[in-house]
């Protein structure tokens, strides 16, 4: 009863996570086709403003798909990329001290750092409930991995077929 609560708790978490990235995709390309068809060239070219707005959008875009693909990809690497887009647009976009901007510096390098150095990949390579999250469940099916059989069932099993007969 618990865990038929639980599977079921957590597919309902599953598909609202979903519906939520469905969402910020459609914000995100809406917001994506204003910025197309807000190009004004010399408008941008005259004014430090109107660029400094125009970049602030596109970064502000950009850092909606990452946090799309986070949502959808359950990969630490996806994270470590949103944060470092949100640090470098925060630099990027609003004016700030010297002292800011050492500390945004360092912290871009510290991300940086657990990246290359702290960063397990095999983290990431964890098998999740994914009969209890749609989109995986989509992905698996289209990818027909459903009907591959898993690496670590078959360590305890002696091939029975190791020569190719004709």
């Amino acid at each position: 009863m618990k865990s038929n609560l639980h599977s079921k708790l957590y597919r309902l978490v599953g598909g609202l996570e979903v519906i939520v990235g469905i969402c910020i995709l459609v914000a995100v390309a809406a917001a994506t086709f204003g910025l197309i068809a807000d190009i004004h060239i010399p408008t941008i070219v005259s004014s430090p403003e109107s660029l400094q707005a125009y970049l602030t959008t596109a970064m502000t875009i950009i850092i909606g798909v990452e946090f799309v693909k986070m949502i959808f990809s359950y990969n630490i690497n996806t994270v470590i990329e949103v944060l470092m887009l949100a640090v470098a647009r925060q630099m990027v976009v609003t004016h700030t001290s010297p002292v800011e901007n050492l500390i945004t510096i360092v912290s871009v390098s510290l991300l940086f750092a657990i990246r290359k150095f702290l960063y397990v990949p095999q983290l990431d390579q964890n098998k999740h409930d994914t009969h209890g999250s749609l989109l995986p469940h989509f992905v698996r099916r289209a990818l027909h991995l459903d009907e591959q059989k898993e690496p670590e069932a078959d360590l305890g099993k002696e091939e029975s077929s190791t020569h190719v007969t004709q």
